[in-house]
Parts: C-alpha cells; structure tokens; sequence
C-alpha cells in the first residue's frame, strides 16, 4: 500500500514539474556546462571540459548550438554587458573579451584573474574564489585593483548597481556596494547557491544541492515559490530572458528554461500564501530543508507517521531536520499551527 502511494505522489511532482520546466538544449552530459548569459537573440553557455564558447537563438522553436570560440585553456566564467562578451578562463587563470558586433570572434586578453563578473561604469568587478577576494579591472586601461577581501565568491548579479554574490564557502548571499565598500549579509543557509538573477520583485536563486530553484521576493528576501526539479538535476547558471528562467541542469547534461508567467500564476502550487511551508528536498533521504516566510518563528517541530503517531520532536536549527533514522515511509511535519507531507526514502 505504501509503495502505491509513494508512486502517486512521485507521480504528482513529476507531472508538476514537467508541467513547468522546458528542455531547451539536450545532450551536453560531457561539456561540463556552468554558466549562461544572453545578447540579442542569443544565449550563450560555456563547455569547461571541451574548451569551447557556444550560442543558440532561443527566439527559435528547435534551437541550434553555434560554436563561438575554442580556447586554450577552460572557460568557467561568462558575462555580457553592451555587446561585449566576458569570458573567464582556468589553468592558468585569464579574462578574455570577445566584440560581438564583430565577425570575427576573436577574443583579446585583458586580465591574468578569473571569475564571476559584473561592470560597473567602466570597472569589471571579479570575483575570485581561491584569492578570496573580489578586484576590478579598468577597461581602459586593464590596471587591476583589489576592492574587497576576506570572502569567496561563487556567483554574482547586479541589481540597483550594486554587487549581489554568493559563496559557498558560507552559503549565505552578499550585497557590495561598491560605492562605498560596505557588505551585507542577505540570505544565510543556503545549499550551495550556483546562479543568481533579479526579475523585477524577485531575486531567483539555484540551490544545486537541494535540486531546486527558489524565488523570493525584495527588499524583504523572504521565500515566495520554489520549484523542485528530479533529483540530480544540479541546476546553475540562471539567466533570465523576457519572461522565461533559463538554466543549466548540470548532470542532466541539458539547458532548461520556466516560464515565469505561467510559474508564478499558478496559486495553487507556487504562491506562498497557499504554501507557507516549502520542504525540500521532498522525497529525502537524510536531510529535511525547510523555507518558509515564517521560518525565523519556529522553535520546534514534530514528525508524525501515516498512522498517526509521533516519531520525532526536537528544537528546529537552522531550518534543517536530520531525518536518516526515519524508515521509509510518508510522514507529516508539524510546525505550530502548519503542516505538510513529505517522503522519506
């Protein structure tokens, strides 16, 4: 009986998801894709392992991949701003600009730094992990200066030209300004964070380990939807093009998109107001995530079986449940005066 139930609900979330999320470029399992940025008509994505630049016109029904650029080393970093592309290399470490305008792709080095990019005015910042450091770039004279250390930078986006990072070294989400060199802390106990983009009120935010993408809204960053892919997806590189969340499904080896009109319209699935609790993953095997506009009030939860009774209770830490010594089963999650069900595997 169990199993039964189990396969309707594993039904219900894949329909759910299929439902919502649109394979766009397929078949890229050994190119080790990492990032996504857009120009025109154009997306373009990097391949880490192949050393190769590439594009398709997402404005097409069957896009094709047009190769860009081969390089001698790897591209891990990818950035456009007026008409210029950005690409970071690694082994050894490099920034290239390519003229898109141009013919001729052929890009010209101006850095020996690499990582994620961001321009402001005439200054690209960078981002660098192993440095632990984030520096900028004059593009005109390609003299570099550090402006803030002590952190190690995975992703970044702008918004209100200002620096918005992640690093999962701390899991937790940065603004820099850099204006003023200040840094706040935005989101804390993220799970591993690999693309972060802004649409209007909301920040949309891959969470690769968890499989999923999460939206919150601005200025208050509070969870508003999350969409769960299957499991393994590790989803990266987000950007966001008219009204569609592009995004890479790493071991899936695929280019993905959600429309965001249809995502965000649908009450009854998505809106927070409808799910004020989101778990996840969901099914799990060990560890039990929670999200919730509400989540800073819980202190405690309880865990009761499909028979009703209680199997687990203890002080919530960090919207984090260690769920390993559940048998498999369905189980209902109680907090305060919320619920809801998950599976564990």
């Amino acid at each position: 009986m169990y199993m039964k139930i189990k396969l309707l609900f594993l039904l219900f979330v894949c329909n759910l998801i299929s439902a919502q999320v649109v394979d766009v470029i397929t078949n890229l399992n050994a190119a080790g894709v990492s990032n996504l940025t857009s120009h025109n008509n154009y997306i373009y994505f990097n391949s880490f392992l192949q050393k190769k630049v590439y594009r398709f016109d997402y404005t097409q029904a069957l896009p094709i991949t047009e190769l860009v650029y081969t390089f001698n080393e790897n591209p891990n970093f990818m950035y456009v701003n007026n008409g210029i592309l950005y690409v970071g290399v690694e082994s050894p470490y490099k920034t290239y600009k390519i003229d898109l305008s141009s013919n001729n792709f052929q890009p010209i080095q101006i850095a020996n730094i690499a990582g994620p990019m961001a321009q402001i005015g005439n200054d690209l910042f960078i981002g660098q992990y192993v440095a632990g450091k984030i520096s900028k770039v004059d593009l005109t004279s390609n003299a570099i200066t550090d402006v803030l250390s002590g952190y190690k930078p995975n992703f970044f986006t702008l918004n209100n030209n200002e620096i918005y990072f992640t690093s999962n070294h701390t899991n937790q989400l940065y603004k820099f300004n850099s204006s003023n060199s200040t840094t706040d802390v935005i989101l804390t106990n993220l799970d591993y964070v690999s693309g972060i983009v802004f649409k209007d009120n909301l920040l949309f935010i891959c969470e690769s380990m968890s499989n999923s993408i999460s939206f919150y809204t601005q200025p208050e960053y509070q969870i508003a939807s999350l969409v769960q892919l299957a499991p393994n997806s590790w989803p990266n590189g987000n950007v966001i093009v008219n009204n569609d969340l592009y995004f890479i499904q790493t071991s899936a080896g695929k280019i993905s998109k959600i429309p965001l009109n249809s995502t965000l319209n649908n009450d009854s699935h998505y809106n927070v107001s409808n799910q004020p609790i989101v778990l996840y993953p969901n099914p799990a095997t060990d560890l039990l995530q929670i999200k919730s506009t509400n989540s800073s009030n819980f202190t405690n939860y309880k865990i009761f079986d499909n028979k009703g009774v209680l199997v687990q209770t203890s002080n919530l830490s960090d919207n984090k449940i260690n769920i390993s010594n559940l048998s498999s089963g369905i189980y209902t999650l109680y907090l305060d005066s919320y619920s809801k069900t998950f599976v564990k595997n």
